[in-house]
């Protein structure tokens, strides 16, 4: 990015704000809609580590307004199935092509959003009456894969709790801190690997007052939102994020 071009300089803060914005709204999705603002002026190795950077600063701007309804104890297997399953998922891709992970996951983000969305709007969609840690685990530790195959390892404890017909400050609770913990530990992992350099580093900075305000302005708006107008909100986001992963394996 040419950090003086004023055209760029207005479109790259204009993703941070939305990102930001999105994550306090949803409490997930920086990355989707920052890469859909960067991507086309940035090259991807930059997008990658300042998007998960970008989106520790949202899940952090958003627990403030959240921090009351936090499940620690029931985000918990959900973190360790997670730690368990990277490395696996890392390990596969020796075995695997991420490129045919990511057109799996888009369709079935896409099937799964379109199938919840007509329930939705018909108000009779069913839930799953399961409260065990094991499934939790279990849940973990796909998303740990999918996150060291393809760095999707949000859509997996996200579509369990909408699954499990949770009220959207526990879903928020569960899920939200558990991808503040991964997309950390994703940013140090883009660090150790030489990724953060002096140009991602000065991206970030200048993003952080964006992200912030962006991030508070969607968590009051979260606020007013009740649990079927949340839910309807998280579907078309995980829609867009089947539709996109899509698009940029064909297109």
């Amino acid at each position: 990015m040419d950090q003086f071009d004023p055209f760029y300089m207005m479109i790259f803060l204009l993703g941070a704000g939305a990102g930001g914005f999105v994550t306090g709204l949803a409490g997930f999705g920086t990355a989707l809609i920052v890469s859909a603002f960067w991507l086309h002026f940035m090259d991807p190795v930059v997008v990658a580590p300042l998007a998960a950077a970008c989106s520790v600063v949202g899940q952090i701007s958003a627990l403030k307004g959240t921090w009351r309804h936090l499940q620690w104890k029931a985000v918990t297997p959900f973190l360790i199935g997670a730690f368990i399953g990277l490395p696996l998922g890392v390990w596969s891709l020796d075995y695997v092509e991420p490129g045919h992970v990511k057109v799996a996951v888009g369709v079935f983000l896409v099937g799964y959003s379109i199938y919840s969305l007509f329930f939705l709007f018909r108000g009779n969609i069913a839930s799953i009456k399961i409260d065990n840690r094991f499934a939790d685990g279990a849940v973990g530790i796909i998303g740990g894969v999918m996150g060291g195959v393809a760095g999707l390892s949000g859509p997996a404890p996200l579509i369990w709790c909408q699954l499990r017909g949770l009220a959207k400050t526990v879903q928020r609770g569960i899920y939200q801190p558990y991808n503040a913990i991964i997309l950390a530990t994703a940013t140090g992992v883009h660090a150790l690997y030489g990724r953060v350099d002096g140009e991602v580093g000065m991206a970030f900075l200048i993003s952080i007052p964006a992200t912030v305000i962006g991030s508070w302005i969607g968590t009051t708006l979260y606020h007013r939102l009740d649990d079927r107008l949340f839910n309807v909100i998280v579907q078309c986001l995980l829609l867009l994020s089947g539709a996109m992963l899509l698009g940029r394996s064909f297109f």
